[in-house]
This record gives C-alpha cells, sequence and structure tokens, in this order.
C-alpha cells in the first residue's frame, strides 16, 4: 500500500493546463528502448493460464542480492522483487525467471498479456515501462511529455494499463487520457479544466484509474464539487466510470468515505479509505460487472495501517501495528476473516513504518516485508498461510 499524497500543485496548473491544447491526433512519437539496454535471461513466460497462480508458495530472499526493498504482482503467481536489480520470481518453483536492471527506486506494477508494465516517478516526472515475459523493455514512455503540458503526479494508479496491453490510460491533474501503444494515438477522455461531470458532479481532480469489464471501461477515483455549488462545501471524493470511446460517464459520491488510493486485483477493484478516516470498512468494485460493495473488517478503526488486496482480488489483507504486526486476511466474497497472524522482533524500528503484504490467491500464502525502505535494517521477510 502507498499512500496517496494530497496534490496542493493543482490550483499552480490551472491556468496553465487551460491554456494547454488538447487533441486527439497522434501524440508525439514516444522514445523507444533497444531490449539489449536491459539485461535480461531469456526464458519462457511463467506456467499457467491467464488469471491462475501456482497452488504452492515459496519465498527464498537469498536468491536476491543487496536489501530487497519490495515486490509487486507480475501475474500467475510471479512476482517482481525489487533488490539490487528487478528479479521475475515464480513462488511456485522457487526460482528467479529473469533479471533486468531496476529503472525505478519505487514503482507500481501491472500484469499484462505477455508481460508487465512498470510506472513510476523518475527524474523526468512520471515514467512507464513495457517489459515482455522474459524482462526485456519493449517501450519507455516519458509520460508528463506525452501529455503536451498536463501533469501525472499520483504514483498509485496515475498510470493504468489494459489487461491484453494495447492501451493505457493516464490519470492527470487536468483530465483523463487514453493512449494506444499501437497506433501511438493519445485521447482525451475527460477534460477538468472543461468542467468535466454530469449534471450534479463537476469533477476537480482525478487520482488514479483502472480498466474493468474486459478492458471497455476504465474505473477512476479522485475529487469532485456539487452542481449547483453549496455554499462552504469543500470537494468530496468521488469514483466513477467511463467507456473507453468517451461515453457512459458515471459518478458517484461515497458518502462520508475519502478515497485514498486505489488497487487492482485481476477480478477486483480496492479504494482503500483514508489512513485519518479509517472506520473499518473498504470499498471495491467488481471488475467484470462494474458494481460496487463494501467489506467491513473486524474492528472499527482497522485499516489505517495498511490495506493490501490479492493478486486475483480474492482476498484482503490488513495490517495493525503496535509493539509487534498483526496481519488480517479476510476473503472478499464472503467477507470472513480466514486468518490473522502476529509478527514479532526484538527492534521495534520494523513497526514504525507500514509493511508491504503480497497475498498469493492460489497458494493461499501471505509474503509479508518489513524494513525495505528503512535503509539502516536488514529487510525481514515472512510468509505464512491462510485459508482452508
Amino acid at each position: 500500500m502507498k499512500k496517496t499524497f494530497r496534490i496542493t500543485l493543482a490550483l499552480i496548473f490551472t491556468l496553465a493546463l487551460s491554456a494547454c491544447g488538447k487533441t486527439d491526433s497522434p501524440a508525439p512519437a514516444v522514445s523507444g528502448s533497444d531490449p539489449s539496454d536491459t539485461p535480461a535471461v531469456s526464458v519462457p513466460a511463467p506456467g499457467g493460464q491467464p488469471g491462475q497462480s501456482p497452488s504452492s508458495c515459496t519465498f527464498d530472499p537469498a536468491l536476491f542480492g543487496g536489501k530487497l526493498q519490495s515486490c509487486a504482482y507480475a501475474g500467475n503467481g510471479t512476482l517482481l522483487v525489487l533488490a539490487d536489480k528487478l528479479y521475475l520470481y515464480d513462488t511456485g518453483t522457487s526460482s528467479v525467471l529473469a533479471t533486468a536492471e531496476a529503472p525505478l527506486r519505487d514503482f507500481e506494477a501491472q500484469a499484462i498479456d505477455g508481460g508487465c508494465v512498470l510506472s513510476g516517478m523518475g527524474a523526468s516526472g512520471m515514467m512507464a515501462y513495457i517489459y515482455d515475459s522474459s524482462l526485456s523493455l519493449n517501450k519507455e514512455i516519458a509520460v508528463n511529455e506525452l501529455l503536451r503540458g498536463d501533469l501525472v503526479v499520483s504514483e498509485t494508479g496515475g498510470v493504468a494499463a489494459s489487461t491484453d496491453g494495447k492501451k493505457l490510460a493516464f490519470a492527470a491533474l487536468g483530465g483523463l487520457y487514453l493512449y494506444d501503444l499501437e497506433s501511438g494515438s493519445l485521447t482525451t477522455l475527460l477534460d477538468v479544466t472543461q468542467n468535466a461531470g454530469t449534471a450534479s458532479i463537476s469533477i476537480s481532480m482525478l487520482n488514479g484509474a483502472a480498466f474493468a469489464q474486459d478492458n471497455s471501461q476504465i474505473v477512476f477515483y479522485g475529487n469532485g464539487s456539487s452542481i449547483p455549488t453549496v455554499d462552504g462545501e469543500e470537494d468530496f471524493s468521488i469514483y466513477g466510470s467511463i467507456a473507453v470511446d468517451g461515453g457512459g460517464l458515471e459518478l458517484t459520491k461515497p458518502s462520508g468515505y475519502e478515497v485514498e488510493e486505489i488497487q487492482s486485483g485481476v477480478s477486483r477493484l480496492f479504494f482503500p479509505r483514508a489512513f485519518t478516516q479509517a472506520d473499518g470498512t473498504l470499498l471495491w468494485i467488481d471488475r467484470a460487472t462494474g458494481s460496487a460493495n463494501t467489506l467491513s473488517f473486524s474492528s472499527s478503526g482497522e485499516g489505517k495501517d495498511g490495506v493490501y488486496g490479492s493478486e486475483q482480488g480474492n482476498y484482503v489483507a490488513t495490517a495493525v501495528l503496535g509493539s509487534n504486526l498483526t496481519v488480517r486476511v479476510y476473503d472478499v466474497a464472503s467477507g470472513e476473516l480466514v486468518a490473522t497472524e502476529v509478527i514479532e522482533n526484538s527492534d521495534p524500528t520494523y513497526f514504525y513504518r507500514i509493511p508491504r503484504i503480497y497475498l498469493l490467491d492460489g497458494a493461499k500464502t501471505a509474503v509479508v516485508v518489513l524494513g525495505g525502505s528503512i535503509d539502516e535494517l536488514d529487510t525481514l521477510v515472512s510468509t505464512f498461510e491462510f485459508g482452508a
């Protein structure tokens, strides 16, 4: 889980964005990348059919050099592991499938057909890197240059990839954009500077997006305001959806719920609540149907120390920090608590920051990483099984 920082730059850029022409014409050329620039081990694609994951999981930190910092889901029970370089790791066979130089210190990863998309902040702003299944770099995109003056500033959900790997969506300060990787065309789906919204809600900011309904829809979240304006009312959290052809815009104001970020599982999208308002509930959307639902945790304050969706989207974990770490795992469909694990260590520093937790659905195994973002500590990795 990453905390989405509040974007105070929005007002600074509003006037500049309103002066920028947004067109639906082909976008400027995107820099390609010679695969030889990225060292990789050529291996077959991870086994299993799309949407499936191995029935066993082993995580061996000894296979990675340097300090293990974080992981990300790479599809079918594989993880991208960030250490001294980037590793594609098969949790079912406990083997490294491929390696590459890490393009970013911190990133979000999304599995696509035949590879994955990494996105995060680089020296020149938001970047997107498209890899094949052997971690050969196929394309590098400087997103903010592509947007001609607009900016993607949200590291969680700011760049969304369609599962077929053919399109990207960008949730930027000034709007929502659809980029076709095959044609290089850029389409503006929502223009915040032109009062995008519905009859009752005006969109004021977009923070994240994800594809849904077999890549025909884009689900997004951000902030909005009422139409007509209400005296004394501040912007409120919203989520919504729009078809990739620009039609069918829908917006919802979740009552009393401030969305902190968007997390993408294969079957579900999770919208953790702002940690300052955690009340033990989690909003989620079915990626196939678009229906919205709520998961309730065991205690009213649960969720403030981290909420973590599983790779397939069937499970959610929460972290409760104190003198130790308590991890609770829930079955999303039933709402049942299926596991509680307490992780202890004599050094309390490990529990000063939220952990990173990864749930592998097929193996029903959690991988918990502590201290990955604390330079002076060795990273601790703990695993446990959950569910029947």
